[in-house]
């Protein structure tokens, strides 16, 4: 397998792991190489409508989180907030603020 293929590959396997952790349901998302490194691009629902969330990721890192689950925390702790709303449906965060 060609590296920049290898590195796509599990540069999705690593997001999909950190998804897992931080339990984002419903969402599409991209993995894109440019110049700084790594961009995340998450589609999903938040507030009853589709939006996209772009985080730049560390390539190193992001490939470090498939066998270390520290690493993988971090990315969780990191990108957690910014995903909240993927996480869950509108009616479950309704439930938690009350």
């Amino acid at each position: 397998m060609p590296p920049l293929a290898e590195d796509i590959r599990n540069a999705r396997q690593a997001v999909e792991r950190v998804f897992d952790d931080l339990g984002i349901r419903a969402f599409a998302y991209t993995v894109e190489r440019n110049e700084a490194g790594w961009t995340l691009s998450v589609d999903c629902a938040m507030d009853g409508e589709w939006q996209t969330v772009a985080i730049a990721v560390d390539p190193a890192e992001l490939n470090a989180s498939l066998g270390d689950d520290a690493v993988r925390a971090k990315l969780c702790e990191e990108w957690g907030p910014r995903l909240r709303s993927c996480a869950t449906s509108p009616m479950e965060r309704r439930k938690a603020t009350r």
